[in-house]
């Protein structure tokens, strides 16, 4: 095995995982629109957004690079 395959599985390993973790978000937003006040969801993907604009440039910088790696997964 050289280091460009461990490399690979490496970072498949990591795109599975981020995908599960999206994919559990998702799950967690349906839950609280149909029960609200369950899972808080909602509050805390405002909060999380709100903390990366409070920040200014360089919180509109992360926020850019969070979502290009959520959407390459």
């Amino acid at each position: 095995m050289n280091i460009s395959e461990i490399a690979g599985s490496i970072s498949s390993v990591i795109r599975s995982l981020v995908g599960l973790g999206l994919s559990l978000v998702l799950l967690a937003l349906v839950i609280d629109i149909f029960a609200p006040g369950t899972m808080n969801i909602v509050s805390n993907l405002a909060g999380l957004i709100n903390s990366f604009v409070g920040q200014g440039l360089v919180g509109l910088a992360a926020l850019i690079v969070v979502v290009a790696i959520a959407d390459n997964s």
